[in-house]
């Protein structure tokens, strides 16, 4: 998959809104969910690819509601941000992962 195709990916939630994630790294390296900076988006890891693929890590930068690919969640809470998170991880099959997060992330 081409650059610009990994950073560019949409995941249905159940709501039916469109979560918008970048795959940099390793695809077979430990999970990584990064949560971008406000205001900024998924391509804002892009950074840290060569971080991540050197030491084996598959990071999604995932965009928050109404930044980037993903779709705007009227009256969201920041309370409803880990409900988006594990329904798209469960919908990518990834048991297991840890979080990183930058600024208002």
């Amino acid at each position: 998959m081409s650059t610009h195709a990994r950073q560019n990916q949409t995941f249905t939630l159940p709501d039916g809104r469109q979560l918008g994630f970048a795959e940099y790294g390793d695809r077979n390296g430990t999970p990584l969910l990064y949560f971008h900076g406000y205001p900024s988006c998924r391509l804002e890891a892009y950074v840290i690819d060569d971080m991540a693929r050197k030491h084996h890590t598959r990071l999604l930068a995932l965009d928050r509601p109404g930044f980037g690919l993903s779709t705007p969640q009227p009256n969201r809470r920041i309370a409803d941000w880990p409900t988006d998170v594990s329904a798209f991880a469960k919908g990518m099959q990834i048991e297991r992962f840890a979080v990183m997060g930058l600024s208002g992330g």
